[in-house]
C-alpha cells in the first residue's frame, strides 16, 4: 500500500465530480491515437484510469481496455459514462477498484498506459519504480508502454518549497449545487530527494450553506526523466521515443513534459 493511504476522491463524491469537470483535455489522447495508428486493435491496461477520460476514447477507437483505480468514486463516474455507450462498446471495457501499489496487475496486455501525471499520486520513487515493474509483468512480449509526466530534473523546484502559499486546485460547483473548495499547503520538503508533503483540505458546501471539511496529508515525488528512463530500461523496455509535449516534439532539457513510448523486449 502507498504511503498515501487516504484517497482524496473517496472522501465525498463531489470531489470526483469536480475532477471529472476540470480534467477534460484531449491532447494526450490525440498523441496516443497517433502512436497506435496501424497497430490494429489492442488489448490495453490503464492503471490510475480515473473517470475514464483516456480509456473510453481508446475503446471508441476500437480497442479493448481494462481500467484500474483505487477510488470507487472515480470509477462510479467512469461507469456512468460507459453505461451511455452502445452495448458492443461497453463489452470491451472492464473496470476494477484496486490499489495499484498493493495488488498484482493482470497480464498479457499489448499496451500499458501510465498517463497524465499518475506518478504524482505516489509518495516516493520506490513506489513509482514498482509501477514500472508491474507494467513490465503486465505487458506481453513486444507490447508497449506509455508513460506521461511533467518534467522536473535535479533538485526540488522552488515552487514546491513555498510554505507560505495555499495552492487552490480542483475547486468548483457541482451539478446539484454543492460547492467544492480545495487547498494544498506545503508543510515539509526534501530538496535533494525531491520530496514534498502537503496539508490538503476540502470544504464541501451544500446549497443551503452547511459545510463539511476534510483534512489529510499527502506526499509527492515529482519524477524525473532520468528516473523513468532508468526504470524502463532496468525492467525490460526498449525506449522508442521521448517527447517533450503532446504534439510529439522531441524532449529537451527545458521541456515541460517527459513522455515515454517504449516496447517490451
Amino acid at each position: 500500500m502507498s504511503i498515501n493511504q487516504q484517497n482524496l476522491y473517496d472522501f465525498d463524491i463531489h470531489i470526483a465530480e469536480i475532477y471529472d469537470q476540470k480534467e477534460n483535455h484531449t491532447q494526450d489522447i490525440e498523441l496516443l491515437l497517433k502512436l497506435l495508428r496501424k497497430k490494429g486493435k489492442l488489448n490495453i491496461l490503464e492503471p490510475f484510469c480515473g473517470t475514464g477520460r483516456i480509456l473510453i476514447s481508446l475503446v471508441l477507437d476500437g480497442h479493448t481496455t481494462f481500467g484500474i483505480d483505487q477510488s470507487q468514486a472515480m470509477l462510479q463516474f467512469a461507469q456512468t459514462k460507459i453505461d451511455r455507450l452502445p452495448n458492443d462498446v461497453q463489452k470491451r471495457i472492464q473496470l476494477k477498484c484496486a490499489d495499484v501499489t498493493g495488488e498484482t496487475w493482470p497480464t498479457e496486455y499489448d499496451l500499458v498506459i501510465l498517463g497524465f501525471n499518475c506518478f504524482y499520486e505516489l509518495a516516493s520513487a520506490e513506489e513509482q519504480e514498482f509501477c514500472i515493474y508491474q507494467a513490465s509483468r503486465a505487458c506481453a512480449s513486444g507490447g508497449y508502454i506509455y508513460v506521461d509526466n511533467d518534467h522536473m530534473e535535479g533538485e526540488l523546484d522552488t515552487a514546491w518549497q513555498d510554505m507560505n502559499h495555499k495552492y487552490v486546485y480542483l475547486s468548483g460547483i457541482c451539478k446539484d449545487g454543492y460547492q467544492v473548495k480545495n487547498t494544498r499547503e506545503t508543510i515539509w520538503f526534501d530538496i535533494k530527494r525531491r520530496l514534498a508533503r502537503f496539508d490538503r483540505r476540502y470544504q464541501i458546501i451544500a446549497p443551503e450553506g452547511d459545510i463539511v471539511e476534510y483534512q489529510f496529508f499527502q506526499q509527492k515525488h515529482p519524477v524525473s526523466k532520468v528516473e523513468v528512463q532508468t526504470w524502463l530500461e532496468k525492467h525490460g523496455f526498449e525506449i522508442l521515443a521521448v517527447y517533450g509535449d503532446h504534439t510529439a516534439n522531441p524532449y529537451h532539457e527545458h521541456s515541460k513534459k517527459a513522455i515515454f513510448w517504449a516496447r517490451k523486449r
